[in-house]
């Protein structure tokens, strides 16, 4: 459930990413610059999540 929970936040902000890029290069009012901290955020938490559920799979075998 890592595994999958660590994916999907991965993927989410990579697309949040390139939404915020696309915000940016429209210059749309919508943007916001602090968002990209979300992403940055989201995307630590997939890697840790990643981490912990690659070591838990070596440690049962």
């Amino acid at each position: 459930m890592k595994f999958l929970g660590g994916t999907i936040a991965i993927c989410s902000s990579l697309w949040l990413h390139v939404y915020l890029f696309g915000l940016q290069e429209t210059s749309s009012a919508k943007f916001n610059g602090s968002f990209y901290v979300y992403a940055i955020m989201m995307f630590g938490l997939g890697v840790f999540a990643l981490y912990v559920s690659f070591t838990e799979q070596k440690e049962n075998k």
